[in-house]
């Protein structure tokens, strides 16, 4: 018999019992759809974890500090799983050495130096320095390292030049008028609500602009060794005058006034720097000139950095390179504990649901063993006469196999498609239900989805995106690895009817009235 001979008396007997082989059919659907939405709904826990730890920076930065050099830079030392190595640490120091070793470092990409101001200084813009950032944090690091450390320009360019600097993504709204006694703007997104009377509701504010825009507006920037903060915050807080007397008017001598210009804005990335989001950035060159300006014996004093951020190559060669750092008697701190505590714990979710889904595919899997042992039972007359009229018995195994098989295919590829249909209806229900309660706390209940159409809600669902969510989540290669695994299924259940059927004497098969 040929292939084409076994296919279509694979398709006569499917058809022969059409209401048996559907129901078949029907619980390898139910099953493939069950194995396939369980997975996906892990899958899309995992895309909801990646984009939260994307969202607290650059994975692939090492923070290396020294013993009682603090736990990382922003907010790294509550939540990096810092880690240490007691080898050493008190004799190890980070200086420009040991800023060049770490370049040599196997998987390293790019290395900074990290050196903050720890001096007290007020950032100044506009007219009489009308708009004042008090206690403004200051950031130095080493601008050649600036594009190969992933460090994001939301708008203009690298600094050139002494006078030049970078500014946070968030440093605008920082400033306070000193006219309307000192007034900030609001941004959309700092979290705080005002209370609608007319609703009940606290309702987000609408964002509003910065006093100025720092690209086009010079900065001054007041410090010294001796500086308390500005005298008009002072005074606004209940500060004191901050210089009163003589020994105010000393003090007020001793304080170093630079003019800045800011080149460009920085995306905000806490794990490159708090100032990276709401401070200003300059060249190490700068600051190094800048405290000489306040503690001129600083200029005898060798250079040590507070921390270093090391970037690795690749996100799998952090490990890596923390162990190197340590090796040489480092403290390291990093997201890496944190992710891989994350990637276990959905691991250990996707296998309880893809277990879950596989209980519903056993069951098919026993109905389709079911359907080929009274297929054979009720053709025993049938395979007699085939092995009497001279039929292989590779045939026979290979017509009972293939029905098994088509009856796995078909149920796997129905259950993928409606797998993607479900999955595509709990998404955009999803969105949907969200977008209808922001529409509702936000008081504008128009219920339109928040301007987003229906249309725009499926590609969504489809695609993903960075402010999307999706709840499930089904990849290419889980479609293609249901329909095999439920075809693979139905070989395996039917592997047994089918070796049943050609191990039947042909006589006693004749002799069947069945």
């Amino acid at each position: 018999m040929s292939f084409a001979d076994i296919l279509r008396l694979c398709v006569q007997n499917l058809f022969r019992r059409k209401s048996r082989t559907i129901l078949t059919v029907l619980g390898v659907i139910v099953g493939c759809c069950s194995i396939v939405l369980m997975v996906s709904f892990g899958q899309g826990i995992t895309e909801q974890n990646e984009r939260s730890l994307k969202a607290m920076g650059d994975l692939s930065v090492v923070t290396v500090y020294t013993s009682g050099g603090g736990g990382g830079m922003g907010m790294m030392g509550g939540m990096g799983g810092a880690s240490s190595s007691s080898v050493g640490s008190g004799s190890v120091k980070l200086d420009d050495k040991a800023v060049e070793s770490f370049r040599s470092l196997y998987g390293v990409e790019g290395v900074t130096p990290v050196r903050n101001l720890q001096y007290n200084a007020t950032a100044k813009a506009g007219a009489g320095g009308r708009y004042i950032y008090d206690s403004i944090q200051i950031m130095g690091i080493d601008m050649s390292q600036l594009d190969t450390m992933g460090y994001t320009l939301e708008g203009g360019e690298k600094p050139v030049g002494d006078d030049q600097i970078l500014a946070g993504e968030n440093v605008a709204y920082g400033f306070m008028d000193s006219l309307h006694n000192g007034s900030q703007r609001a941004r959309s997104d700092d979290g705080s609500c005002v209370f609608n009377e007319s609703t009940g509701q606290c309702e987000t504010p609408e964002g509003e602009q910065p006093f100025f825009n720092p690209l086009i507006t010079p900065l001054t920037l007041v410090t010294g060794a001796d500086y308390q903060g500005d005298p008009y915050v002072q005074r606004l807080y209940g500060g004191g005058s901050g210089a009163s007397g003589a020994s105010g008017a000393a003090s007020q001598s001793q304080n170093v006034t630079v003019d800045f210009k800011v080149t460009g804005v920085l995306k905000g990335d806490y794990n490159k720097g708090y100032a990276t989001s709401d401070g200003l950035v300059m060249d190490l060159k700068t600051m190094q000139d800048l405290i000489k300006k306040i503690d001129p014996s600083a200029a005898s004093k060798s250079v040590t950095y507070d921390q270093v951020l090391v970037k690795a190559a690749d996100l799998s060669e952090v490990p890596q390179v923390e162990s190197q750092l340590k090796s040489m008697g480092y403290e390291t701190s990093s997201y890496e504990d944190l992710r891989k505590s994350m990637e276990e714990g959905t691991r250990v979710i996707q296998l309880i649901l893809g277990g879950i889904g596989a209980v519903s595919l056993l069951v098919a899997a026993i109905g389709i063993a079911n359907t080929m042992v009274m297929s054979v039972s009720e053709r025993t007359r049938e395979i007699g006469i085939m092995k009497a009229l001279g039929c292989y018995v590779r045939d026979i195994r290979v017509m009972f196999l293939t029905e098994a098989g088509a009856i796995g295919f078909f149920g796997g590829a129905i259950g993928a498609a409606l797998s993607a249909f479900v999955s595509l209806g709990i998404n955009v229900g999803g969105m949907w239900l969200s977008s209808m309660s922001s529409s509702s706390s936000d008081g504008s209940g128009s219920g339109s989805g928040g301007g987003a159409s229906f249309g725009t809600m499926v590609w969504q669902a489809i695609v993903g995106g960075e402010d999307v969510t999706r709840y499930s989540v089904i990849p290419w290669w889980l479609y293609l690895f249901a329909i095999l695994f439920a075809t693979c299924v139905g070989l395996l259940f039917g592997f047994g009817p089918a070796n049943k059927a050609v191990k039947i004497p042909a006589l006693d098969a004749i002799k069947n009235e069945q």
